[in-house]
């Protein structure tokens, strides 16, 4: 297997052409103009599908919603390589010229690593998001995503659009917003350890306040936080977001709110004053002005059975 990943590397190595150069997390890289992609997460793949690059992407990794439970073999046509993240013998058999990741641990060490793709050839992007120390501009993250890999992809005009239709959305839905105190939103991301959520550095604090809500928890100064039910009883939230996802489907979440004897006492769940989203609409990518304006008018919707 070793000499199969040399050989690929060998092979790769041999003429590395790059054509653009690019600026991503900080830092300058240079790139071929892509023509072999593979997305190490599903919202990568996503945002490459939205630019109208899918002919280009040879496989993807790691997805999170789609059918939360089901194991598809293929992504929109594009054939899923590993359940995960691939194993480098697999990554480096799709003959890669560009590596998308939405996620850091997308890119693990050595041959992996963004520098070791690099060496060997290989481009790569982390979307912004991401990026270690990244800023809260989430929707800006999003737009200079679209912007660099718009212009390395040669998506220019789409890129445009997409970013055009999100700020669109993002108005519309700040337009739904009603005066006064907004809802306050509990998020569940994982039952599986705990009640895990997200504080003020996460992203959902970022949409729920487009969608003209607030996080439960965004005075907390952290991007991952666990939460006892004790301190969510007292918190006693108008509305909770339920995360779908392979690994945490939304129904368990249900089951878990709705049979726990101190969970089922919170008034959100006493109203069925639940919401289901999948896993990818809560990470930021070009759709998500239109997941904000989704979930406005969700959410006004249960205001007016208050």
């Amino acid at each position: 297997m070793r000499a199969l990943i040399y050989g690929l590397c060998a092979l790769l190595c041999s003429s590395p052409v790059f054509a653009d150069s690019y600026r991503n997390c900080g830092e300058n890289w240079r790139a071929a103009q892509p023509s072999r992609i593979v997305a190490l997460n599903q919202h990568a793949a996503d945002l490459v599908l939205a630019l109208g690059a899918g002919s280009s992407l040879v496989g993807v990794a790691y997805l999170d919603d789609t059918e939360a439970g089901q194991r598809p073999s293929a992504y929109f046509g594009v054939p899923v390589i590993a359940r995960q993240y691939p194993a480098s013998e697999v990554l480096y058999a799709q003959k890669p010229d560009l590596v998308i990741g939405g996620f850091a641990t997308a890119f693990g060490d050595g041959v992996t690593s963004r520098s070791g793709l690099a060496r060997n050839g290989v481009g790569s992007y982390l979307l912004e998001s991401a990026c270690n120390g990244h800023s809260l501009d989430y929707f800006g993250h999003v737009r200079n995503d679209l912007l660099t890999l718009g212009k390395l992809l040669h998506k220019q005009p789409q890129a445009r659009q997409l970013s055009e239709a999100m700020d669109a959305d993002l108005t519309r839905a700040r337009a739904l917003a009603k005066p006064g105190k907004p809802l306050s939103v509990f998020y569940l991301d994982s039952e599986v350890k705990g009640l895990d959520s997200e504080g003020s550095r996460g992203f959902v604090t970022t949409l729920l306040a487009a969608a003209g809500a607030r996080n439960v928890f965004a005075d907390l100064n952290q991007y991952r936080v666990t939460v006892s039910r004790e301190t969510l009883l007292v918190s006693d939230p108008d509305v909770i977001l339920l995360a779908d996802a392979d690994w945490s489907p939304a129904s368990r979440k249900r089951y878990l709110l709705n049979h726990d004897p101190v969970l089922s006492q919170l008034r959100a769940v006493r109203e069925n004053r639940l919401i289901d989203i999948p896993f990818t609409h809560l990470l930021p990518t070009a759709a998500s002005g239109r997941v904000a304006l989704d979930l406005a008018r969700q959410l006004n919707a249960l205001d007016k059975k208050k």
